[in-house]
């Protein structure tokens, strides 16, 4: 009889499972009625969201100027400037002045220049990203890779390696209607040139002044506005009205960037900031923080098989700026718990995702598991 006592108390005890008590899927709040512009195509990217929302289809149109934003992205790749550094210099030649004049005959916007000029690769980057100069991109295209046939060549690869598949480069300024993109691609390549220091900060000026031009103007009319940090303008008639923006943005206290981009506005320029005037305001309206989980939230519960329950709980809280909407999604996993626990013993994990956004909770227990009295031990299957 104490041999069978013996085998029952000190036999292996069976672990516990635990049960999720979270639901795998939140819907928060309801998605907004954005006022998207009646022509045209436009998107918007909220950083560690992606794309909340796009209109006008995602059919490959003219993009105009924005075709810089890569000249200026794959000038600085090959050339790459610290802050404020002028770089090297780029003397104007004879067929620079040539190109000039056919450009500005043909309607593109132009800056002005001489030969024998010199220009700091800097200052070329201003002239092509603030006042739109085409002829400054062919300029830096030919000093760059030697011609812009091979400039083109070099875009439409950097392009591809971006995953913008909608997009192909016909020239290096924009102004043939056979570059053509989506506002989707264009807000990838502007997220990718917004990553380069001086890019960003050439973007963000309002003015610079060139040996020849003179003081030049940032063509963005909205910058500083609403937390406008640029990035890049572009019309042609083909084109319409084309603008790809960026602003920082501070809402409920959390610091976030959003992007956007519409192409194939009316009435150019103006076209094309108005819809951005309307579309970004309604974007900050429908953004909130949200509580994805606190602290101590109870995210599964158990009970023993000698009858001892308790709870498991999250480790920490996350909070997340979201778009009204969004769906949350859960994923949580457990681990069998043993007989006996200390309490805050990491038993499980929670997987959250919103958009492209992801997080890991540790989960860990809210008590400790003291395991069973001797009496279950004892009696145990009889």
């Amino acid at each position: 009889m104490l041999a069978v006592s013996a085998f029952q108390y000190f036999r292996p005890l069976p672990v516990t499972a635990a049960t999720s008590v979270v639901p795998a899927v939140e819907h928060v709040g309801t998605a907004p009625a954005l006022p998207w512009p009646a022509q045209g195509e436009a998107a918007l990217l909220v950083e560690g969201l992606g794309e909340v929302g796009s209109s006008g289809g995602r059919s490959p149109a003219p993009m105009a100027s924005t075709a810089k934003m890569m000249t200026a992205l794959i000038v600085l790749d090959d050339h790459p400037l610290a802050l404020n550094e002028p770089g090297p210099t780029l003397t104007i030649t004879r067929a620079d002045v040539n190109t000039f004049y056919a450009q500005r005959s043909q309607g593109e916007s132009v800056l002005p220049v001489v030969a024998g000029e010199q220009l700091s690769e800097y200052q070329v980057l201003q002239g092509l990203l603030l006042p739109s100069a085409s002829n400054f991109a062919d300029l830096l295209a030919t000093w760059d890779l030697g011609g812009v046939t091979a400039f083109v060549t070099r875009m439409n690869a950097r392009a591809a390696a971006l995953g913008m598949s909608a997009t192909r480069y016909a020239d290096v300024s924009g102004f043939s209607a056979l570059s053509v993109s989506t506002p989707a691609d264009l807000i990838t390549l502007g997220e990718t040139a917004m990553l380069q220091p001086v890019f960003a900060q050439i973007v963000a000026q309002p003015q610079a002044t060139l040996p020849v031009a003179g003081v030049v103007h940032n063509l963005d009319a909205l910058l500083g506005q609403g937390g406008v940090v640029g990035i890049k303008t572009g019309h042609t008639d083909q084109a319409g009205g084309c603008f790809v923006v960026a602003a920082d943005l501070t809402i409920d206290g959390i610091a976030v960037r959003v992007y956007g981009a519409v192409m194939g506005q009316p009435n150019a320029l103006a076209g094309a900031f108005g819809a951005t005037r309307t579309l970004l305001p309604a974007l900050v309206s429908a953004l909130h923080a949200h509580s994805v989980v606190r602290r101590d939230d109870v995210i599964a519960r158990y009970r023993s098989p000698w009858d001892e329950s308790g709870t498991i709980v999250a480790s920490q809280s996350v909070t997340w700026l979201l778009l009204d909407g969004t769906v949350v999604t859960r994923q949580v996993k457990l681990d069998e718990l043993p007989a006996t626990l200390p309490a805050g013993t990491r038993v499980g994990t929670l997987r959250l995702m919103a958009g492209t956004r992801q997080a890991e909770v540790p989960l860990v227990t809210a008590s400790a598991i003291q395991g069973p009295d001797a009496g279950w031990r004892l009696t145990r299957g009889l």
